[in-house]
């Protein structure tokens, strides 16, 4: 039973690192695309959509979660005993 608390934090832990990077390549790409357009035209300011937009709001979703379950992995790590 040990060795399966052991399992789920490392699935935790890492799961939590594959979704925070998800979303910061989502918010990076939605970012970067809007500000290339912005590029484009005459002001060159950047949009406020490319903070705050749709895109931009999936991605801090999925980096939350991703913190979650590395928080999640590290307060169980912390409850169970040794593996040795």
């Amino acid at each position: 039973m040990l060795d399966a608390g052991w399992l789920l934090q490392k699935v935790l832990s890492l799961s939590g690192l594959v979704f925070a990077l998800a979303g910061v390549a989502i918010f990076g790409a939605h970012f970067v695309r809007l500000n290339g357009l912005a590029a484009r035209g005459d002001s060159g300011a950047v949009p406020p959509e490319a903070w705050r937009g749709a895109g931009a709001r999936l991605g801090y979703s999925i980096f939350a979660v991703g913190v979650t379950l590395a928080v999640a992995a590290m307060i169980l790590a912390a409850s169970l005993p040794g593996r040795y």
